[in-house]
Parts: C-alpha cells; structure tokens; sequence
C-alpha cells in the first residue's frame, strides 16, 4: 500500500495538483515508490495495462492517474493516459487542454474515430493522453463491446504502459467491466471518506470478476504520530446533472 499525506500547503478548490521536478520532496517519491513496486510487478509478469478506480467520487484517483502517468514518462517510460471515465471525465481539465476535442475514446469505441484520431500528443506533458470525448448515453455499453478489449490489445504495443482513470466502482459497474481488459488495478482510498462498508464491496466485485488488485494508495491520510495539521486536497468530482 502506498500513502499521500495531506499537504501542509493550502490548496485551491478544484485545484488538482499535478506532479512535476518541483514538486515536494515527500509528494514525488510517494509516486516514485509507487513507479518501482510497479517495475517490480512487471518482472514477475507483464503489467503494461492499469486501471485506477475508487469506490466513490472526490477520493483523488483522476490525479492518481495522471501522476502514476507522469512518474512513469519522467522516468523514460512511453506512456498512454486514458479517460476512461465517460460519464464525468475531468482529465481534460485537470491537464488544462482548452480547445475542444472532438474525437475520443467514446468515438472510438462508438466506431466514428479510429484510435489514431483520438490520440492527443504534446511534448509539454511528456506522454500520450486520449481524452473521454462526447458523453454517450450508453457508457456502460460502449466498456463492454469487443472494441474495447482490442482497442486496449492494440495500444499496449505501442506503449510501455497504459494507464486507465476510470469511475468510481461503489457508484457503477463501469470499472467492473474495464477490469477484464486490463493486467490489473490500483484502488484509490481517501481517508475518512467512504463508508467502510462500500469500500469492501466495491472491491468485492472487482475480486469476484477475477480483477488483479495491484494494490491500494491510500489517498490524503493524516499521521497522527506526527500530530501536524494540514488542509485537505480539493477534489470536485461529480455524478449529478450540472455539477461536472
């Protein structure tokens, strides 16, 4: 299990706080010590494709994903980002891309893209990102064809890893259903946040499908030991209707 602490600093609401060589020391080799379990996963069998979920919203996993993405193309790695969160995607955002995208993983997965037209590239952040697209009405739908999985077989040749951000698996069955095309999962857990009880059974599912748990990052936690207080990271991260 790896850790992030709550930072000391005051962060901004709706701020997401993306790893670069300026990041605090503690911050950036939390992601470094979380990049060499990875390496040694992979010597003990592939594990080139990885799923980051949570059980519910606001727990983090979005920026999990892009840093677990970036420690990874720091490092020399060729990396592919993936929103695979079709139903809220904030990686566009927390990226800071403005301009509009008019082809994702949606199209892709609806046939209206080829996956070489969805791929976005930008040397400033050091990997390869493919954005969510157009929302569908049938999200779980578009996850579960065939598309999926071969979009998946195609572009894991192409990279040294693939991550996936991915909806909340306590909330619906999305991540389930993308844990069948994956080597495995990172489970995102924020102090205090969700009920202990959701968190189990969101894993649960994923176990009972065969998921490969990778392990759990354990997400703003405070060590009582060190008795320091620090203010919250912000996450908006929403289901409802007008509050994405």
């Amino acid at each position: 299990m790896i850790s992030f602490k709550k930072r000391n600093k005051q962060v901004k609401k709706n701020k997401t706080y993306i790893l670069s060589n300026k990041s605090p020391f503690a911050y950036l080799e939390g992601y470094k010590s979380l990049r060499t379990n990875l390496s040694f996963l992979t010597f003990s069998g592939e594990v080139k494709t990885i799923l980051v979920t949570s059980s519910v919203p606001n727990e983090g996993k979005s920026t999990v994903s892009i840093n677990v993405a970036r420690t990874l193309s720091m490092a020399g790695h060729k990396v592919l980002l993936i929103d695979a969160d079709l139903r809220a995607p904030v990686i566009q955002k927390y990226l800071n891309v403005n301009y509009k995208i008019t082809s994702g993983l949606s199209s892709v997965l609806a046939s209206k893209a080829q996956i070489k037209d969805a791929i976005y590239k930008s040397p400033s952040l050091e990997m390869d990102v493919i954005f969510s697209g157009p929302i569908p009405p049938n999200a779980v739908e578009l996850l579960s064809r065939d598309r999926a999985k071969t979009s998946i077989e195609t572009l894991r040749k192409r990279y040294d890893y693939i991550i996936i951000d991915s909806p909340p698996a306590g909330v619906v069955t999305d991540s389930v259903v993308l844990s069948q095309h994956v080597d495995g999962v990172l489970y995102v857990v924020r102090q205090n946040h969700a009920e202990k009880e959701l968190v189990k059974n969101a894993m649960k599912d994923l176990v009972s499908m065969e998921a490969n748990i990778l392990g759990i990052i354990f997400n703003d936690y405070i060590d009582e030991r060190s008795k320091r207080k620090g203010s919250r990271d912000k996450y908006s991260y929403y289901y409802q209707s007008g509050n994405k």
